[in-house]
């Protein structure tokens, strides 16, 4: 029994790795058990080990995500600990953000869809956060995308090389922690737009991917100020742990805006700003492609990115 806990165990985690489709999935299990008794012991175990499953009480609602999302200190472990249900288990809620025109937008909690710019763990002696925390630097210019022209900007470094201190306050951009990814829901006329999480259910299988994913700022205690889209410039290959760098022309356009194009802006200033009948608008928009970089502990005890730019001041 033990031997055939540690294969199942072995198999869950390579399978995880490989960031399968549901489809995919069921086809690599199929491969991998290819007797039916062995095959269904594999997925009742799975079953049993989800925690919405085993701990039902703890499966987060929309409404205390939002509750949870505006109140905790994101850097308080205790505090923390109470929204990652809403974020890494397979049940979740999803958050009606807004509308514009007739699309309809929401929040799919998640974590680790962005990435920093440099995928190696950074040298330091301050202790470094979960990738869930990142840093922005808004006057960080990466070499990718490098279309279109008219939305890369004069005379920004691809890359910040000053260490953080004190100026990581002032340097333009601020440390994040990801809620997810941003969907769409295109509707042929406003009375056709979901007004509730039911309504919205109904229609699962036409919600699309936006690209953007959508963070909460962090305030120098760990608290939300502010809730941004920004655009993921790095997303996984569908079905593979490998990353691939956005390079086209057609990056941070929202499907209800084709003619804005950004890769930051902001749509609130908390969690509970957001509803079915909320008018999402984009505002503080970067225009630019901008860096992303670790974020580590502060010697306060709160967030700070790794590195800013060294000639912030130039661009302000």
């Amino acid at each position: 029994m033990e031997d055939r806990k540690a294969r199942f165990d072995e198999i869950s985690y390579s399978l995880a790795r490989r960031y399968l489709s549901s489809e995919d999935y069921r086809k690599a299990v199929n491969e991998i058990f290819t007797d039916p008794e062995e095959r269904r012991a594999y997925l009742r175990r799975g079953l049993d080990d989800l925690p919405h499953l085993s701990n039902p009480s703890g499966i987060l609602t929309p409404a205390r995500f939002i509750e949870i999302a505006d109140s905790i200190n994101f850097l308080n472990p205790v505090e923390y600990k109470e929204l990652l249900p809403g974020l890494t288990w397979a049940f979740r809620p999803w958050i009606p953000l807004g509308y514009e025109n007739t699309t309809l937008y929401r929040l799919l909690p998640s974590i680790h869809n962005l990435a920093p710019q440099k995928s190696k763990c950074p040298l330091t002696d301050r202790e470094i956060l979960d990738t869930a925390f990142l840093g922005v630097n808004f006057t960080i210019q990466p070499s990718q995308p490098s279309l279109p022209l008219n939305r890369r900007a004069l005379n920004l470094s691809e890359e910040s090389t000053k260490s953080a201190e004190s100026d990581d306050i002032e340097a333009p951009g601020f440390v994040f922690h990801e809620l997810g990814t941003l969907q769409y829901l295109e509707c042929e006329t406003a009375e056709e737009m979901p007004t509730t999480l039911e309504q919205g259910d109904d229609v699962e299988g036409d919600w699309e991917p936006t690209g953007f994913s959508v963070v909460a700022r962090l305030s120098h205690t760990g608290h939300i100020d502010g809730v941004y889209v920004m655009y993921n410039m790095n997303p996984r290959k569908e079905g593979f742990l490998s990353r691939e760098q956005v390079t086209d022309a057609s990056w941070g356009i929202p499907p209800s805006s084709p003619g804005e194009q950004f890769s930051c802006a902001r749509i609130g200033n908390a969690m509970r700003d957001f509803g079915f009948k909320v008018k999402l608008a984009w505002n503080e928009q970067v225009h630019h492609p901008v860096e992303l970089v670790w974020a580590v502990k502060s010697a306060m005890g709160g967030a700070m990115r790794i590195t800013v730019d060294d000639n912030y001041r130039r661009h302000m």
